[in-house]
């Protein structure tokens, strides 16, 4: 029986064990695929995330049909950059404690 369920990632078989209404609303969650333009596109947001302040700053336009993900995509970006504040903020402040 198990070498029927060998293309499934570990996570994903995990979920076989599942009941059903618990592996349908996995089925239903969001998820994240990491397309090549969605990573160029995420790279790009991170530089002018990163880019100085001026009076003209630079800016992206991202466009598409209804349902490609222009939504999730800034959701990814703004979960990343959080994170990633995050973690700066918590390493200032460790480098900030161990100095004192």
């Amino acid at each position: 029986m198990a070498q029927q369920f060998d293309h499934l990632t570990a996570i994903t078989a995990e979920l076989l064990h599942l009941s059903d209404d618990l592996r349908i609303r996995e089925v239903q969650s969001e998820r994240w695929v990491h397309y090549p333009r969605a990573k160029a596109a995420l790279a790009a947001m991170d530089r002018l995330a990163a880019h100085p302040r001026t009076t003209r700053m630079p800016s992206l336009a991202i466009y598409g049909d209804s349902g490609m993900g222009k939504t999730m995509l800034m959701k990814k970006f703004c979960e990343f950059t959080l994170r990633s504040s995050i973690r700066a903020r918590a390493s200032s402040a460790s480098r900030c404690c161990r100095s004192s």
